[in-house]
């Protein structure tokens, strides 16, 4: 606390500091906050993209297997129906590590947001307190 937020009372000046304090501590975890959801946001990305590629990868299969079988020739369906076989089940894999770690992160999300919003309860709570102690009592005639 600085000297201009001092009030030279002890007992709202302790306020004052642990308002502070608890502010503080709201905006660093913000700002921890912030920087995660970037991350999360650009492995978010990465990973669709790995999702999207082999999704491409599968439905390139898939036309392959339909060319092979417009032309009819039975070895090259086979050829094409096990790599359309194949692509699909390394979509699928891929698909559920990419659903499995997105879970992670959002979870993690959920569990920032969640310290963030008890923290600023808790920031709201000091600051309320600070306002409490210097506002005026009914009946006392001031403090």
């Amino acid at each position: 606390m600085s000297e201009p937020d001092r009030t030279g009372i002890p007992e709202v000046d302790g306020l004052i500091y642990l308002a502070d304090r608890e502010h503080h501590e709201f905006w660093a975890l913000a700002a921890v906050s912030d920087a995660e959801g970037t991350v999360s946001k650009v492995r978010g990305s990465e990973l669709a993209d790995r999702q999207t590629a082999a999704r491409r990868r599968w439905s390139a299969a898939k036309g392959r297997l339909t060319q092979a079988q417009k032309d009819g020739d039975a070895a090259k369906i086979a050829e094409a129906r096990k790599r359309c076989d194949a692509t699909y089940a390394e979509f699928d894999a891929i698909s559920e590590a990419v659903i499995q770690e997105l879970q992670g992160i959002v979870g993690a999300g959920l569990e920032r947001n969640d310290q963030l919003l008890g923290q600023m309860r808790r920031s709201w709570d000091a600051g309320s307190a600070v306002i409490d102690a210097l506002s005026p009592k009914p009946g006392t005639g001031g403090r």
